[in-house]
């Protein structure tokens, strides 16, 4: 996971075109911490707020930063927001169909 985290950083970084020193300026942050995190053989955050920090940065969740997908939670709150939902109660019917050979 450490890895993963060093990798999605350093690709948030290339898709907003900012260096380590760039960064660390935005979230207050030294340089040679910041470059920590950075690659392949970096290290993680030791403070959860840090990484809560980063997310807002990027818009994107922690989950993300860990990862490097979209958190499966997330995705059940955008179908639910997407459906209608309607509550009462329903009959339903199930039925054995003959399939053709």
């Amino acid at each position: 996971m450490i890895s993963c985290f060093g990798n999605n950083l350093e690709s948030l970084m290339k898709q907003k075109n900012l260096s380590v020193r760039t960064l660390s300026k935005q979230i207050n942050t030294p340089y040679k911490t910041v470059q920590e995190w950075v690659g392949t053989n970096s290290r993680m955050p030791r403070d959860p707020e840090v990484l809560r920090k980063l997310s807002e940065f990027f818009n994107c969740s922690v989950y993300y930063l860990l990862f490097g997908k979209e958190d499966p939670k997330s995705l059940i709150g955008e179908i639910l927001e997407k459906t209608e939902i309607h509550t009462g109660m329903y009959e339903i019917t199930i039925k054995k169909v003959k399939t053709k050979n």
